[in-house]
Order: C-alpha cells, then sequence, then structure tokens
C-alpha cells in the first residue's frame, strides 16, 4: 500500500509539473467568425482564426491535447474543427445529415481520448406545409472523419438538454430537465440527478441556466441553481436561495451546496482547482467559500459577464462573455488585476471560455 501511494504521489507531481511548465491559453469566440488563441499570462491574443460559416460562434469543445478547437457554428447547424497551429479545418460535421432536416445543436462534448464527439441534436422536418419536430438523438462522430463527418452511431436521448459532459471515464453526462448518464455504445441511459422532480425536503422545483463549460482547471462541472425553501414563511426573503451544483468528472459524484439567498448569480459558476473556494459573476463577482458555504466576499462588475473560469494555478479568476474584454481578477482579494480586450471589439455573446496548457 505505501509503494502504491508513493507511485501515486509522483503520478499526481510529474501531472502538476507538466502543466505548471506549459503555457496557459484562452480559447474564445466572437460574433460574426472569429477563433482568438489568448496567451492569458501575458494578457495578448496571440492568434486569431476565421471560423467558416459562422454568425455567432457558441460552443468550444477541445481535443485533449489541446491542439484542436471544435466549434459549433453555421447557425448551430454544424461542428468545425480548428487547428490552433496552422487554423486549418480539420474537421467538419453537418448535423442536418438527413432529408429535409433543419437540425440545431447547444450540446456537444469530446470522448477522454479525443477520438468520438457526441453531439446532442435537435431535428426538424420541412414540410411544404408545415414543421414536423422529430426525436432528439445523440450523434457520435469519429474525429478522424475529415471534413464530411458523418455519425458513426445515433441514438434517441429526451428533450430539453442543453449541456454535455464527459466524465474522465469516458461516461456522457447530459444536463436537461434531469442530469442523465449516458452509455455512448448503447444510447441507454438513466436518471442519476433529478432535477425537474427533484426530492430534496423542503426545497420548490430549481431553476438553473447551464450552458458554459468551466472545468478545464479543476475537474469539476458547478453551476449556480437556485430554489425556494417552502418550510420558510412568504415574507421572509432568506427562503429564495442560490447553490452550487457540482459533478466531479473523477468520482462522478453530485453535491448541492447551498450558500446564499438574493439569487443573483445566474449562469456560470468556477471552483478553484483546491475546491475549498468557488467563484461566480453576472453583475457582481462573488467569491464562494465552500467549507463554510457562504459568500465570502462580493464586487460589482462594470458590466454583465456570462461566463467565470480560473487559472490553472488558482491565482487569477476570469470573466467574459457579452462583449470583447476578460476582466481579471485576483482570487484572494478579488483586486482587478488585468483585462484583455479582442482586436475590432467584436461581441463575445454567449460564446465559452476554454483553458488549455501547450
Amino acid at each position: 500500500m505505501k509503494k502504491i501511494f508513493i507511485l501515486l504521489t509522483l503520478f499526481w507531481g510529474l501531472a502538476l509539473s507538466s502543466v505548471a511548465s506549459a503555457k496557459e491559453y484562452m480559447i474564445v469566440g466572437a460574433r460574426p467568425n472569429k477563433l482568438f488563441v489568448i496567451d492569458i499570462k501575458a494578457r495578448k491574443v496571440e492568434k486569431t482564426f476565421t471560423i467558416p460559416d459562422s454568425t455567432a460562434p457558441q460552443n468550444i469543445v477541445m481535443s485533449p491535447d489541446g491542439k484542436i478547437a471544435y466549434v459549433g457554428t453555421n447557425h448551430l447547424r454544424s461542428i468545425i474543427g480548428i487547428d490552433l497551429d496552422s487554423g486549418a479545418v480539420v474537421f467538419r460535421a453537418d448535423l442536418d445529415y438527413k432529408d429535409d432536416e433543419r437540425t440545431w445543436n447547444y450540446g456537444f462534448d469530446i470522448s477522454p481520448d479525443g477520438t468520438e464527439i457526441y453531439s446532442y441534436d435537435i431535428p426538424t422536418k420541412i414540410h411544404l406545409d408545415r414543421y414536423e419536430s422529430l426525436e432528439p438523438r445523440l450523434s457520435v462522430f469519429k474525429t478522424d472523419a475529415g471534413l464530411e463527418a458523418t455519425p458513426d452511431r445515433s441514438f434517441a436521448l429526451p428533450r430539453r438538454i442543453h449541456l454535455l459532459i464527459t466524465a474522465k471515464s469516458g461516461a456522457l453526462y447530459a444536463m436537461g430537465w434531469d442530469f442523465y448518464k449516458i452509455d455512448v455504445q448503447t444510447g441507454k441511459y438513466e436518471v442519476v440527478y433529478p432535477l425537474r422532480n427533484w426530492t430534496q425536503p423542503n426545497l420548490s422545483q430549481p431553476d438553473a441556466l447551464a450552458f458554459w463549460p468551466s472545468w478545464d482547471n479543476n475537474g469539476i462541472f458547478s453551476t449556480p441553481i437556485s430554489y425556494v425553501r417552502t418550510d420558510m414563511a412568504e415574507d421572509n426573503m432568506e427562503r429564495y436561495r442560490t447553490g452550487l451544483l457540482t459533478l466531479d468528472l473523477d468520482t462522478e459524484k453530485f453535491d448541492l451546496i447551498d450558500f446564499q439567498s438574493a439569487p443573483e448569480v445566474l449562469f456560470s459558476s468556477v471552483l478553484h482547482p483546491d475546491r475549498k473556494t468557488a467563484y461566480a459573476s453576472y453583475n457582481t463577482l462573488i467569491k464562494i467559500d465552500l467549507e463554510n458555504p457562504h459568500t465570502a466576499q462580493r464586487i460589482d462588475l462594470d458590466h454583465t459577464y456570462y461566463q467565470t473560469e480560473i487559472s490553472a494555478d488558482g491565482k487569477e479568476v476570469y470573466v467574459g462573455g457579452t462583449t470583447c474584454d476578460i476582466a481579471i481578477y485576483n482570487t484572494d482579494d478579488l483586486s482587478r488585476i488585468g483585462e484583455v480586450i479582442l482586436p475590432g471589439c467584436p461581441d463575445m455573446g454567449a460564446t465559452v471560455i476554454r483553458m488549455i496548457h501547450k
């Protein structure tokens, strides 16, 4: 047992050393068709690429080696893979792959080994006189399928899914009205964390809008979630609660952390790599103590931001989306320590932030 512990210690030490020695980059998109590679510690945009057929890039999924960015584009009807060294398009999957369909996608992710892309498709059949809403599906594409990728396999899935998350084991999780776990080989799925029909004592049905991935530097999905304490009087404002819903991508364990009343953060949150604190933003940036759950600090932001991210060393927290700036704050005291303005000041809108190390 002692030998195993020593080996694990050495392994994690080498892994952390590898991350520390690599340069950290932030990947973001902006309207109408730009993808930016930012040297975040140098506070500068290092590369700019044009995304084909794009009006407003949304989701971005990184290959495990950080070399390829897969971007939702073409009015969310295509997934494009862009090589971050050359800017070449190396992958394309058009999701309208059946006759007379118009397919919309919001959630997709990649397998841990980088060989497959999982896409949640919402297809509609076009008739001469009407639209017909079809059954949503999971389409699985091979990443080496080139520029005319077609599904290797597909399966029916429930409606109202908006985020796919791949765990370290290769299991695929989907967040919608409930949290599902999906077998990507058979399409079999199960509810593993109920949301719309949860049975949390004395809590109302929850509300969350989680489109933003923030697990790149901590291995844990988190999102703000709101609900009401039904055991408290209606005139007691403390009954309106905010929590963090988390999913550890190593252990695949869910947790609900209630930390404040007066909901003020809506979309995204991020845990510090040490998992003792978390951060969330919207019109304010807040620091959340997870060991004794409460809001430890709060500052006003100069405008609304959609996504919150963090550096691998846990020293900097980033807020982005909505406009053309990424604001940078110290994680200890939330002092503002920098910013990055995208060239030409394009609107990021609801595009996501991804963190890589190369």
